[in-house]
C-alpha cells in the first residue's frame, strides 16, 4: 500500500500571487524551503521555488516535482522569510521576490555543477566509490545519487571543499581569466579523437591549463574539445575586480569621532545585542554620517556579525564605498543591478562563502545572502530611489530593510538630512528612537543660502537660464580656482522637439508622450520606454528642415555656459553621460581632482557627493516638480533643494547657494534656503493630516493596463465596482479614488488607468483584494506606506 505523498508548495514566476501543490518522488529526500525545483507547470516545464510542507491537501492528483536543482536552500532564514513577506506585503508573486535575490544563472533550469576540489581519490567515501561506474564523471554520479538519497552528506562534501561548485557562467569580461578545463562527455572522448593524431587519456575532474599542456594538449585541440562540449572552461575573476574602480580612501581609520558622533556610535552601540530596533539618524548635510557608519560596522564585525548598508544609487555611493574600503579592505563587496553577470555571480558566492562581510548596494541589495546578520544602514533613507515601481516585485527597499532588521531581530539605522514625514513622524511617536548630527566637522559650516527671483533678475537674450547674480558668483569663483556645481532637474536638450513650419512636435510611438530632442547625433528618445530615432533632420510632417526648441535640458544648459564661462572646463553629469557606474566614478574622480572647474548636473549631483573645492551651488530651476499632481511634490522638492545646497561649504571655503526660482515666497523654496526642516515638516504634516494622507493613512495603487484601451474603461469600472462592494460588505473604512486615466494614460504600448485606495488598515485591505482579478493584461498592487507600523 503506498504512503501518502509529500506535498509541497511551490511558487513560479509569472502573474500570479498563490503558490501550487506538488508532491515529491517516493526516493526523493526532503528539501528545504527556498531550494529551485523543476516541475511541469501547464504545458511545459518550469523552474519553481519550494516554499514548505503544503498544508492543505487538495481535492485532485498533484503532479511530482520533476527534478531537484539546488543541492539545498541558497537563502539565508530570514531573507527567505523576507521574501514571503514581501509577496504577501506588496502583493507580488513569491517565484518573483525569491528570483530577485539570485544571481541570472540560477533564473534558468541549469544546476550548478559539482567538480572534485582535489584530483585523487582517496578521501571520497567507500558508498559514493562503490556506485561510480567508468565513462561517467563521478560528481555527476555523486549528484544525482545524494540530492535522493542523502543530500546532507552532499551538502557536507560542498562544505569541507571535498566537491567544488563550478558555475555554469557563460558570460566572460576584459577581467575574466580561464584557469583551467573540466571534463565532460568523457564517452564520447575515443570517438571525436579518432581521427587526430592527439590522443589524449581522459580525466575526471578538472586540470589547470598547465596540467593539459604538460599532457601534451595544444590551444588547437583545447578549442576544438570546448567547441565540440568535451571540455568545459573554468573561468575566474581577478580578486578585488568588483571594486577596483572605486579606491580605499586613505587615512580614514585615523579619523576620531567628535563628540556628536560619538554619542550616536554609543546609542547605536547599546542596541546591538538588544534585538530588533529602529533608530533615525537625522544629520545635517557634511555632518560626518558615513564616519559613524563605519566605526559601527567595525564593532559588529567585531563581535562575528555582518553588515548591510543601503545607498540610494550605486553610481552616487562613492564616498561611501571609499570610506567603507578604507576601513575593512577586502571585506567590503557591492550588490547592484547594473553589475554584469559574473560581477554579480562573484559577490554573491563570496557573500555566501563569508569572504565578504559588509555588503554595499542600493535597494536590490536587500536580498544580498548575508549570515549572521548583525546591522542594517538605510543611508538617504527619504530617497524615492528605494522605491522600485517596475518590473516585479514592486517594493520599497527602505521599508523591506527594517522588515528584514525585525525578522533578523537586529537593529536598523535609519540616516538622512531631510528624512521622510514618515520616518520623522515615527520618531515624534517614538517608535524610532531619533539620533541627530547639528554640525559639521572641522572648519566647515552650512552654506549661506540666497533665493533669486528670475522675474527680475534672469539674463536675456540666448541665456535666459542664468540670474545676475548666479553669473557674478560663478565668475568670482573661477577666478578663485574654486569649484561651482550647477543643478537642473532635466536632462537633454530639450524636453520637445517644434517644427517652425507646421508646428508638428514628434511623440513617442509607445507612450503617451512627446519625445526629447538630444542634440547630439541629433536624436529623439522615450525616457520611459527607450524609444529612439536618430538622425532627425527634416519634419516628418512637411518636411520643413527649421526646428524651435522649447525648454531646457541640461544639454542646452551645457552649450550656453560653455560660451560664457570659456576656461571653466564644465562637466556634464547626469544619466547620458554617466550610463555606467564606472563612468559615473571617473567623472566625479576627475572632478575631485580639480580636472574641471563646473560639474552641471541633474539629481544625481544632489546627493552622495563630498568635494571640498565646491564652494558654490546654483540651482537654475527650483520650480521643477513643485506643481507636479503628487501629493509628496512638496517633499521632493524640499528634500532636492536641501540636499543639493549640502554639496557646497564642506572644505575650508565658506559655501554659498543662490536658488533660482519664479516663486520666490513659496514657503517649501524658503524652509530650504534656510534649511529649516522642523518648520517644513510641521507645516507639511499639519497639511497631510487635514487631507488624510500618509502618515496618517495608507495609500494603495491599482493599475491596470491593456493592449486593447477600447476595452480598459469598462474594466476599469467594473474591477473599482467589485472592489467598492466588497469593502462596503466588510466594513471596511476606505476610500476610492478614481478610477482615472495613470499622468501617462499610454505607456510601452499599453493603455493604462488606475485608482487608490486610501485606508488606515492596509493588511485588512489586502485580504479583500487578493481574490479581485482586474479583467486586464496587467494589473499590479503599489503600497505607498512605511513597513512596521
Amino acid at each position: 500500500m503506498n504512503s501518502c505523498p509529500r506535498l509541497v508548495s511551490v511558487a513560479v514566476t509569472g502573474p500570479f500571487h498563490k503558490a501550487f501543490t506538488y508532491h515529491l518522488p517516493d526516493r526523493q529526500a526532503e528539501i528545504a524551503p527556498g531550494t529551485r525545483v523543476l516541475v511541469e507547470f501547464g504545458r511545459s516545464r518550469a523552474v519553481g521555488f519550494c516554499l514548505g510542507a503544503s498544508r492543505v491537501k487538495p481535492d485532485f492528483t498533484t503532479k511530482p516535482i520533476i527534478r531537484v536543482l539546488d543541492t539545498d536552500s541558497y537563502f539565508p532564514p530570514d531573507l527567505f522569510d523576507l521574501c514571503l513577506w514581501m509577496a504577501d506585503y506588496y502583493y507580488a508573486n513569491p517565484a518573483d521576490c525569491l528570483a530577485a535575490a539570485l544571481p541570472s544563472v540560477l533564473k534558468t533550469r541549469r544546476s550548478v555543477d559539482l567538480v572534485w576540489a582535489e584530483q585523487d581519490n582517496a578521501d571520497i567515501p567507500d558508498a559514493i566509490v562503490s556506485i561510480y561506474k567508468p565513462g561517467r564523471r563521478l560528481a555527476d554520479v555523486v549528484k544525482e545519487h545524494l540530492r535522493q538519497n542523502d543530500p546532507a552528506l552532499l551538502k557536507r562534501l560542498i562544505d569541507d571543499g571535498q566537491l567544488a561548485e563550478n558555475w555554469p557562467v557563460v558570460e566572460e569580461t576584459g577581467r575574466a581569466v580561464i584557469s583551467g578545463y573540466r571534463a565532460v562527455r568523457v564517452d564520447d572522448w575515443q570517438r571525436f579523437f579518432a581521427k587526430r593524431r592527439f590522443r589524449p587519456e581522459p580525466f575526471v575532474g578538472q586540470q589547470d591549463r598547465s596540467e593539459l599542456f604538460a599532457n601534451g594538449w595544444t590551444e588547437h585541440y583545447v578549442r576544438a574539445a570546448s567547441s565540440a562540449g568535451l571540455l568545459r572552461p573554468v573561468v575566474t575573476s581577478k580578486p578585488d575586480s568588483i571594486l577596483d574602480f572605486v579606491p580605499p580612501k586613505e587615512g580614514v581609520t585615523d579619523l576620531t569621532l567628535l563628540d556628536g558622533q560619538r554619542a550616536v556610535f554609543d546609542s547605536v552601540i547599546g542596541l546591538l545585542d538588544s534585538g530588533f530596533s529602529s533608530s533615525l539618524l537625522h544629520g545635517i548635510t557634511g555632518s560626518g554620517k558615513t564616519l559613524v557608519y563605519c566605526h559601527i560596522a567595525r564593532e559588529v564585525l567585531n563581535r562575528g556579525r555582518t553588515v548591510l548598508i543601503l545607498t540610494p544609487e550605486i553610481a552616487l555611493s562613492g564616498t561611501t564605498l571609499a570610506y567603507f574600503r578604507g576601513f575593512f579592505g577586502d571585506k567590503v563587496t557591492v550588490f547592484h543591478s547594473a553589475m554584469t553577470q559574473r560581477e554579480r555571480l562573484e559577490s554573491w558566492n563570496g557573500v555566501r562563502r563569508g569572504r565578504y562581510r559588509i555588503v554595499i548596494g542600493p535597494r536590490s541589495a536587500v536580498f544580498a545572502p548575508l549570515k549572521d546578520l548583525g546591522l542594517i544602514v538605510v543611508d538617504e533613507e527619504h530617497d524615492g530611489s528605494y522605491k522600485q515601481d517596475d518590473p516585479s516585485p514592486r517594493f520599497h527597499g527602505r521599508d523591506s530593510a527594517v522588515m528584514r532588521a525585525k525578522i533578523a531581530d537586529i537593529p536598523v539605522l535609519l540616516g538622512s538630512a531631510s528624512p521622510s514625514l514618515e520616518s520623522y513622524h515615527n520618531a515624534r511617536l517614538g517608535r524610532y528612537r531619533l539620533l541627530e548630527l547639528k554640525e559639521r566637522p572641522g572648519d566647515a559650516r552650512l552654506p549661506v543660502v540666497r533665493i533669486i527671483n528670475m522675474k527680475k533678475e534672469r539674463l536675456h537674450g540666448d541665456l535666459p537660464n542664468l540670474s545676475f547674480p548666479l553669473k557674478k558668483e560663478i565668475d568670482q569663483r573661477l577666478e578663485r580656482e574654486e569649484q561651482v556645481i550647477l543643478f537642473l532637474n532635466r536632462r537633454g536638450y530639450s524636453p520637445q522637439l517644434k517644427c517652425s513650419g507646421c508646428g508638428h512636435v514628434p511623440g513617442c510611438p509607445h507612450c503617451d508622450v512627446k519625445l526629447t530632442y538630444h542634440k547630439a547625433g541629433a536624436k529623439l528618445s522615450c525616457h520611459y520606454c527607450g524609444y529612439l530615432r536618430t538622425a532627425y533632420e527634416c519634419c516628418e510632417k512637411c518636411g520643413g528642415s527649421r526646428f524651435q526648441y522649447p525648454g531646457t535640458g541640461t544639454q542646452k544648459v551645457e552649450e550656453q555656459i560653455a560660451r560664457l564661462f570659456e576656461n571653466a572646463g564644465v562637466l556634464r553629469f547626469d544619466s547620458d553621460t554617466a550610463s555606467g557606474r564606472k563612468d559615473g566614478h571617473r567623472m566625479l574622480r576627475d572632478f575631485a581632482d580639480r580636472k574641471h572647474k563646473l560639474l552641471l548636473g541633474t539629481q544625481m549631483v544632489t546627493k552622495g557627493l563630498d568635494l571640498p573645492g565646491v564652494s558654490l551651488v546654483g540651482v537654475l530651476s527650483a520650480d521643477l516638480g513643485l506643481d507636479l499632481p503628487d501629493f509628496r511634490s512638496s517633499e521632493k522638492t524640499f528634500a532636492r533643494l536641501l540636499q543639493v545646497a549640502g554639496r557646497s561649504g564642506r572644505g575650508s571655503s565658506p559655501g554659498e547657494v543662490l536658488v533660482q526660482t519664479y516663486y520666490p515666497s513659496n514657503e517649501v523654496i524658503q524652509d530650504a534656503a534656510r534649511q529649516d526642516y522642523l518648520s517644513f515638516f510641521d507645516r507639511e504634516l499639519e497639511s497631510r493630516r487635514l487631507l488624510s494622507f500618509p502618515p496618517f493613512s495608507r495609500m494603495v495603487k491599482f493599475v491596470l493596463s491593456t493592449a486593447d484601451g477600447d476595452k480598459l474603461q469598462s474594466q476599469t469600472a467594473s474591477f473599482a465596482e467589485r472592489l467598492r462592494g466588497r469593502l462596503e460588505r466588510a466594513g471596511l473604512e476606505s476610500d476610492i479614488l478614481g478610477p482615472a486615466p495613470c499622468p501617462m494614460p499610454f505607456l510601452r504600448g499599453k493603455a493604462r488607468r488606475q485608482l487608490f485606495i486610501r485606508t488606515k488598515r492596509v493588511q485588512a485591505f489586502h485580504g479583500y483584494a487578493s481574490e479581485l482579478g482586474g479583467g486586464a493584461d496587467a494589473f499590479w498592487i503599489a503600497l505607498d506606506s512605511e513597513a512596521g507600523d
